[in-house]
């Protein structure tokens, strides 16, 4: 045993201690001594546990106290982190945020090192089904993901064809050997290899944490958030307060993932967020104030498809339509699944409802960690307590759940566990509990927060913050963090860019018959122009400028087509594609269905051609959807650049003017001057218009009158086809650029 005040270790029928001479007490109590040493009665041989972590007193009643002996990364009791606390078998302990102590440790006679042991095997498996041997509930982890094998060479990890990945140090693997130092993620979740290796089962989410420790973020002569630390838990409700623009919404960005600090680092139980992006898809919720949902869509489609986007196939539709379902009920939303989510034009559910729709697409890949940006904004008195109140619900199911709020009443106030103050300059002014929070600042009303904010100098208030108790305990920025990796050396995760091609494909498509009106004024755009175009031309025998107008009205409603297509759903599309969605399966979504809608106004606007100038039908009709397509890329291109989509139907008609000026019947492609004609090359409309005249040789008269080549039919069509592909590339480096 050891001595109880030095823990110097003494025999047995001692009565004092001959290093401090501490007189040993014959009693039934006893002391387990804890730490990496190996004198202590409990060794783990962990690098985040100090020599001597802490010791657990156990008087003659068998009651237990746990005292930390002032161990570098703490000891923890449910959470909060303690220097001395009398504890029960049902309080979760953990040394730093690394290694998990059980009751039976402390309740047997002897401690244990391998409590709940996973015993000697040499081969464990991992998956979401009850029969492995670690089990992880988490939707994005297979039924049965990976297995860890051991050999005379060390252990091994190798994927079971998972539908998220295993991932070792940032990057997915097949197989892969490994040591306790790798940092090892399945399905968005790290495991600790120290203690599998030493035989322990975890319950592997609600262990998770997130710590920022030292995060800074700023722009050439601002800092927006200033050097902050947190360490946040599972089953926390935390409210993000704070005067208008103190940071908040910035520290949120750079918590979730969305923006990297300039300085500093997030971690999840030690592993970084920032190297691991892709290991962690799924983990993180975010709900921005913006909506992110297709109105045009019922409640339960909107989730069918977020599910099949995210989740893929390799879940049953059992299995997806029972978690929905699940879903479902807890938001309260079950009676409305059917109903249409609605627009401002065709109502369907409540503020509130959609609200809880927003919050429905994320919790469908299970995340731990859930952040809402002003989640009751515009919201009536009773559906915020409703909103708040099913926030609240969900933290206490296990995740950790983040806001940002304005709305700091009483009501609200009593449903936090926790708070975090800013102050101007992204100071943190205040972290932990909730209830202690108005003590803390001297006030009677939570609202009051805002004054003290307001009328105390920032630095003031971090400094007080950062020499109160509550600082060590639960900004924690001592918690270790495993070593970054190479970001150059990660592998982006791999999309089932086919299906969600699929998938996005059938949701434009619901989207666009179910907006009546916006496509009926699509659809009737062509017909309009085609009988202007039969009443002017039709008997005054003017082919060139038939042939013209009909150009210029295809590449018009190709432009108009797609000119708000991406702009609208932005921050649907950025969302998605934090969470896995394919920028080229989205891209190529949109074009094969706006292709549809093109190639069905051609064939109207081509039947008036043919009736009106006496065209062949079917080659025109090729001809104008080949240059329509081309135009709707240009229209896209457009839409990935704007911010509004009021800005990108002002820049269509800017767009069409070059290309009526520079087409080639306005002035004549012949007496257009040499520099000139160099820029009309890049006009989508002198290839097309060149291309439609040189169709039938009857034209070539006006062909050549016109300054065009008769013999240049080919390369019109090369040409149009490289714009086409020119344009959609563009919009994919736009795209790309947007989802940063």
């Amino acid at each position: 045993m050891n001595c109880r005040n030095c823990l110097n270790p003494i025999s047995s029928d001692s009565r004092f201690c001959t290093l401090c001479g501490t007189k040993v007490e014959l009693t039934s109590s006893r002391i387990i001594t804890i730490g990496r040493a190996a004198e202590n009665d409990l060794v783990i041989d962990n690098s985040f546990i100090s020599k001597h972590h802490c010791r657990i007193l156990i008087d003659e009643a068998r009651n237990a106290t746990l005292e930390d002996l002032n161990s570098l990364n703490g000891t923890f009791v449910n959470g909060t982190r303690i220097t001395r606390q009398l504890i029960t078998p049902q309080d979760i302990v953990m040394l730093g945020t690394s290694y998990k102590l059980y009751s039976s440790m402390w309740t047997s006679n002897r401690p244990s090192p391998q409590p709940e042991a996973l015993g000697y095997k040499q081969i464990l498996n991992i998956g979401r089904d009850t029969t492995n041997d670690i089990v992880i509930k988490n939707i994005r982890v297979s039924r049965q993901h990976a297995q860890l094998s051991k050999s005379v060479s060390g252990w091994q990890i190798k994927d079971l064809n998972s539908s998220n990945g295993t991932y070792v140090n940032g990057r997915k693997v097949s197989q892969s050997m490994i040591t306790a130092q790798d940092d090892v993620v399945v399905g968005g979740v790290p495991l600790d290899l120290i203690s599998i290796f030493q035989g322990q089962k975890q319950d592997w989410d609600a262990t998770l944490n997130l710590t920022a420790r030292n995060i800074r973020f700023s722009v050439p002569g601002k800092t927006i958030v200033e050097d902050i630390n947190l360490c946040l838990k599972p089953g926390q409700f935390i409210g993000l307060i704070g005067p208008s623009g103190c940071g908040k919404t910035t520290l949120m960005m750079m918590l979730n993932g969305y923006l990297k600090p300039v300085s500093g680092s997030v971690s999840i139980s030690g592993v970084s967020l920032y190297h691991n992006l892709q290991s962690f898809q799924g983990q993180m919720g975010y709900v921005p104030q913006d909506d992110i949902i297709h109105r045009e869509l019922k409640v339960r489609e909107s989730l069918y498809f977020t599910s099949q986007l995210r989740l893929g196939i390799r879940i049953s539709e059992s299995e997806r339509q029972s978690q929905i379902d699940k879903i479902l009920q807890t938001l309260g939303m079950s009676s409305a699944s059917e109903t249409l989510i609605g627009t401002p034009e065709k109502k369907g559910i409540s503020g509130g409802q959609r609200k809880r729709v927003n919050m429905a697409q994320e919790l469908i890949t299970e995340p731990q960690f859930y952040f809402l940006d002003e989640p009751t904004s515009g919201l009536d008195p009773r559906s915020d307590r409703d909103v708040m109140q099913l926030l609240a619900d969900l933290s206490a199911r296990g995740h950790l759940v983040l806001l940002t709020t304005h709305n700091i009443n009483t009501t609200n106030f009593k449903l936090f566990s926790h708070l975090i103050v800013m102050t101007s300059g992204g100071k943190l002014a205040y972290y932990g509990p909730s209830s202690q929070v108005l003590d803390y600042f001297g006030i009677k009303e939570p609202e009051d927060i805002f004054d003290v904010v307001a009328h105390t100098e920032s630095q003031n208030l971090k400094n007080k913050y950062q020499q109160s108790p509550l600082y060590a305990q639960y900004s924690n920025p001592d918690h270790p963090l495993m070593p970054d990796a190479d970001p150059k050396s990660i592998s982006p995760q791999p999309k089932d860019v086919l299906h969600q091609y699929k998938t996005l494909c059938k949701r434009t498509l619901i989207v666009k018959l179910r907006d009546t009106f916006s496509t009926a004024v699509l659809l009737l755009q062509a017909p309009i122009i085609g009988i202007f175009t039969y009443l002017v031309f039709k008997d005054n025998g003017s082919i060139a400028a038939l042939s013209f107008v009909l150009v210029i009205a295809t590449i018009w409603l190709g432009c108009s087509n797609s000119a708000r297509e991406i702009v609208t759903e932005q921050s649907i599309f950025k969302r998605e594609q934090k969470a896995s969605l394919s920028v080229s399966a989205y891209l190529w979504s949109k074009i094969t269905i706006l292709s549809m809608l093109c190639i069905l106004q051609c064939l109207v606007l081509s039947f008036f051609g043919s009736i009106t100038g006496d065209i062949a039908f079917l080659p025109l009709w090729a001809a104008l959807s080949l240059i329509s397509i081309s135009s709707l890329a240009i229209g896209l291109v457009i839409s990935a650049v704007v911010k509004t989509s009021e800005t990108a139907m002002a820049l269509v008609p800017l767009t069409l003017i070059p290309q009526v000026i520079l087409g080639g019947l306005i002035v004549p492609f012949s007496q257009i001057p040499d520099a000139v004609k160099v820029l009309a090359g890049f006009m989508l409309s002198r290839w097309s218009f060149e291309l439609i005249l040189t169709m039938d040789e009857a034209n070539s008269l006006v062909t050549e009158n016109l300054g065009f080549n008769t013999s240049n039919m080919g390369l019109d069509l090369l040409l149009i086809v490289i714009m086409g592909v020119f344009f959609i590339t563009l919009t994919h480096i736009f795209l790309k650029k947007r989802a940063r």
